[in-house]
């Protein structure tokens, strides 16, 4: 999709999280954690963690 320019998912996938924050969402569900996705900011948490924090932010 942004394969013309470097970086540029990485880019988009961002201002889309700050966006998402503008906006209150505090946790997003990645469903696989990927070294990728840790160079843009992915925490890996458990699932009783993970389980916690959703029933706060609902």
């Amino acid at each position: 999709m942004f394969s013309t320019k470097p970086n540029a998912s990485k880019f988009a996938f961002i201002q889309f999280v700050k966006h998402l924050h503008k906006q209150g969402v505090q946790l997003i569900d990645c469903q696989v954690y990927t070294s990728h996705l840790e160079s843009l900011g992915a925490v890996m948490i458990d699932r009783d963690e993970f389980c916690s924090l959703l029933q706060k932010l609902i």
